[in-house]
């Protein structure tokens, strides 16, 4: 089953940051898309639920070097 979860970023200063996180979380398995935006600093991530779940998906975020705002 798809589902999407959206995170605010922060740290993000540029469209190269922006473009490194999609890459990051576009590579992950199980991801089906993922849309990050410089302003607002949004990660918009559409997922199979069965191969990945939001906290990896954060935890994929802050790896790339980039903190979620609760």
């Amino acid at each position: 089953m798809v589902s999407m979860v959206t995170f605010k970023v922060d740290g993000m200063s540029c469209n190269g940051c922006s473009g490194k996180l999609q890459s990051a979380l576009s590579n992950v398995p199980g991801v089906s898309s993922a849309e990050v935006t410089l302003d607002p600093g949004l990660a918009v991530i559409q997922y199979d639920e069965h191969k990945v779940t939001p906290v990896a998906l954060q935890h994929v975020v802050e790896d790339v070097g980039f903190d979620v705002i609760a």
